[in-house]
């Protein structure tokens, strides 16, 4: 295919490791400590940040601590690994070799390393390499210090009610909220090393009991299968693993929520957290879960169906509402009341252009102004979007130039886009709700809704990880399908959703709302 190029690389073989006029081949440790800093030393570049700490003994190297002082804690590396070698070395009470090394350093974690090429790895990793006269193995200590963002209230995904605990790009804080609520000897916790150069770390979590075999197994052979240099973000990850390449519409679900995961989680999916991204994957998605929000849950089963709705309903008229205003106006007019055909007729004697070219400048003015108030400093931004907005809007209907009702209809799209609580599968609705203008603006209403149907049958032929994107409804699930629109109470929610085909589908066990048997 033609992606496998971007997915598949050859197997770059190992150089060797000049030292004098002797090889270190495939990395293997040999020589004396002096050698095997100067094989560092050459590997590295000799960075800046760089420290090398040697302990002599009788005038001879008998160890070396090396470590990058900008990714280590200095103080834990002096407390756990400089003052007992130093001390070991004063009393002289034997030699010092691997088996003492190991009883003398005080840290909670220490890791054997038999490969120089791995033992740079972890250097550049943040841990202190431990090197001692019997130079067989490395010893390295994870001592990490570098400075990271406390946990705070998702920004992008604002609750209303609810835990406030949002991620942060520490892996290892994100792994601790999920496991602090889900203490289930079950909770399957598997680690991967992606990108050649950043070496990113990535957790795929899921209930080992609970999810798809099947799915988890996919998971993993989509994610040894990306072959890049570099992981900065979880956008990365999401647009490799991805069923198809060639859709505006998300496959994974990317979400900064905690609860959000950890729901996702107990009802059988699986969740692939990266390091230095707040934003974390869930698999498989369907386009149903992306109208659905942690509060539908939090309030009662009334307000949360109400909520649901109001989502759905405001992002097909934000989707809708642009192509079938202007067929109606410029090609299909006998489709509205002549009443409303009269007042639009009578707005647009005063406007200049047509009324394809007066929506798409209003449509294109305030795509500007989101833009801009999103990239402008926070203390600005406000004042941007909504001022600027008011302003130029009033001025543009004032001087003639686009009708109020253009600017009305306009305004609600742009406003309703956001009623989608997901910012990817936003941004897919942003772009689609510009076909289907342009459709509506040469074919008419028929055009609207022949884009439409193919629109459909597009998000019908997508999968994600196996499942059907447009699942309950396509193939439909009648399980699925009364969770949907409608957030069932808790004691009717008795199943976990078999769009996913979970192990077990009992998620309350026995209670009123199921049938004995």
């Amino acid at each position: 295919m033609f992606f496998d190029k971007f997915l598949k690389s050859p197997k770059k073989k190992p150089i060797p490791i000049k030292i004098g006029s002797s090889v270190l081949k495939h990395g293997e440790i040999k020589g004396s400590i002096d050698d095997i800093i100067q094989v560092i030393l050459q590997s590295t570049g000799s960075p800046g940040d760089l420290v090398i700490r040697r302990f002599e003994d009788n005038g001879d190297t008998a160890a070396a601590v090396i470590y990058l002082e900008t990714l280590v804690d200095g103080n834990l590396l002096g407390q756990h690994v400089i003052e007992p070698i130093n001390k070991f070395i004063q009393e002289k009470t034997a030699v010092l070799g691997a088996s003492q090394l190991k009883l003398i350093i005080s840290a909670s974690k220490s890791v054997e390393v038999d490969n120089l090429h791995n033992g740079i790895e972890k250097l550049l990793s943040g841990y202190a390499l431990v090197i001692i006269g019997d130079v067989s193995i490395i010893l390295a200590v994870p001592l990490l210090s570098f400075a990271k963002r406390p946990i705070e209230e998702a920004v992008t995904e604002k609750t209303i009610k609810g835990p406030r605990e949002g991620f942060n790009e520490t892996l290892s804080d994100n792994i601790s909220m999920i496991r602090r609520s889900i203490k289930d000897p079950n909770l399957k916790l598997e680690k991967k090393i992606v990108g050649e150069r950043t070496k990113t770390e990535i957790a795929i979590i899921y209930l080992n009991d609970v999810a798809n075999p099947d799915i988890v197994q996919e998971v993993h052979k989509r994610l040894e299968q990306i072959k890049i240099d570099g992981i900065l973000e979880t956008g990365y990850i999401a647009e490799f693993i991805s069923d198809r390449r060639l859709t505006p519409f998300p496959l994974v679900q990317e979400t900064e929520r905690s609860d959000k995961v950890m729901s996702a989680i107990l009802e059988g999916r699986v969740a692939i957290l990266v390091d230095r991204s707040s934003f974390n994957i869930i698999v498989p998605a369907t386009s149903n879960e992306f109208y659905q929000t942690a509060e539908d849950f939090y309030f009662n089963w009334i307000t949360g169906t109400a909520l649901r709705l109001i989502r759905a309903i405001g992002t097909i008229i934000a989707v809708t509402l642009p192509g079938f205003y202007l067929s109606m106006v410029t090609i299909n007019p006998e489709l509205l009341p002549p009443s409303v055909v009269q007042l639009e007729a009578s707005v647009r004697t005063q406007v200049p252009f047509p009324a394809i070219l007066e929506m798409g400048i209003t449509f294109f003015a305030f795509e500007v102004l989101r833009e801009a108030s999103a990239r402008s400093p926070v203390n600005i931004n406000m004042i941007l979007g909504v001022g600027g907005g008011i302003v130029m809007g009033l001025a543009a209907i004032n001087a003639g130039l686009v009708s109020g009702i253009t600017v009305t209809v306009v305004v609600f799209c742009v406003l309703a886009t956001f009623c989608t609580s997901n910012l990817a599968k936003e941004q897919a609705w942003r772009w689609i709700r510009y076909v289907l203008f342009a459709a509506g603006a040469v074919f008419g209403f028929i055009g609207v809704i022949c884009a439409g149907v193919l629109i459909l049958a597009h998000m019908a032929s997508l999968k994600s990880f196996g499942v059907s994107y447009l699942a309950p409804w396509g193939p439909p699930i009648i399980v699925d399908m009364a969770d949907s629109p409608i957030r069932l109470p808790w004691w009717l929610s008795y199943r976990r959703p078999p769009t996913y085909r979970p192990q077990q589908e009992d998620r309350l066990g026995k209670n009123e709302g199921e049938d004995e048997a």
